[in-house]
């Protein structure tokens, strides 16, 4: 497999990992890709793609060969994510004119259902335990016939059975990508402020996207970004220590970089300095690789690929 290597320069970092080293940026996919994750034993990488005319859910190795289509579906499918023993995956689907939950084995097989409820339940992730699935949804907004950004999208938890559902904030906001911090303790989310900033899209919405902490319960959210920018796909370093996000701080409105900051807030730096536009990012379970989608965009049109950065 052809592999591009891209000269990056990269800011020394404070935070509780190491500086991210040049020539480390490898492109793994060629078409529009997106939400990669790596397994826990970093063979395999789950991510989607609409390479088929419809985004599905594929599988290759780490190297991004032996690509396997897990998904085929009339509606789209998204944001797939290892649970932690690698043995399942859990994902958001439009398969039934709605986005749900579903949950399936990591060979596409006994492909399952979780969440049945009108508007648009997304981005599951599995709580460290993989006993839990937080996920967003607008279940409890008074009307969904309305713009998304105007419902009440707030985050959940559920067993892997899909019972036992769980209301986590109460924001009366749109929260979407939840995650639990590796050691259990926090959970860290995207909100929507009523307030103008430089937004991601390139049409116009009168909102800032921030990136917040809070303890697993849902008590004492704190806006950890702060800035009139787009901040957004926070996602956390193995330690629980460090919360990587993308934000176009200092840039256009689709063009993102890489932050770091603590959960108190505290520690920003710059990881990413370059032309390019990283989305969606993950981490290996390790902490020495992150994934992303590299990514441009046209008025009409987003484009995009997978690509690798290594952390020294």
């Amino acid at each position: 497999m052809r592999q591009i290597i891209l000269c990056i320069s990269i800011l020394f970092l404070l935070t509780g990992f190491k500086t991210l080293a040049q020539d480390n940026f490898s492109v793994i996919t060629k078409v529009v890709d997106g939400y990669p994750m790596l397994s826990p034993d970093g063979r395999k990488i789950v991510f989607t793609s609409n390479r088929t005319g419809t985004y599905q859910i594929y599988l290759c190795d780490s190297d991004g060969s032996n690509i396997v289509q897990l998904t085929n579906s009339i509606g789209s499918n998204a944001s797939p994510v290892w649970s932690p023993d690698g043995s399942k995956i859990v994902f958001a689907s439009e398969r039934d004119n709605d986005s749900e939950i579903y949950i399936m084995n990591t060979n596409g097989t006994e492909q399952k259902r979780l969440t049945d409820q009108p508007g648009d339940d997304s981005h599951p992730k599995f709580s460290p335990d993989g006993k839990r699935i937080i996920f967003n949804s607008p279940r409890t907004s008074p009307d969904l016939s309305i713009s998304w950004t105007s419902q009440f999208i707030e985050v959940f938890t559920m067993d892997i059975e899909g019972n036992d559902l769980k209301q986590i904030t109460f924001l009366k906001s749109v929260c979407t990508y939840p995650s639990f911090s590796p050691d259990g303790s926090k959970i860290v989310f995207r909100q929507l402020i009523k307030d103008s900033g430089l937004n991601w899209s390139l049409d116009s919405i009168n909102f800032n996207s921030e990136v917040y902490v809070m303890n697993s319960d849902g008590s004492n959210p704190m806006n950890i970004s702060n800035s009139k920018a787009f901040d957004g796909w926070p996602f956390w370093m193995p330690d629980s220590k460090t919360i990587v996000f993308t934000s176009n701080r200092g840039q256009i409105e689709n063009m993102g970089q890489l932050y770091s900051v603590n959960p108190d807030g505290s520690n920003l730096n710059r990881l990413t300095d370059t032309n390019n536009s990283f989305i969606q990012a993950s981490v290996s379970k390790d902490g020495k690789t992150i994934l992303a989608q590299r990514n441009w965009e046209t008025e009409t049109y987003e484009y995009g690929h997978i690509v690798t950065i290594k952390i020294e």
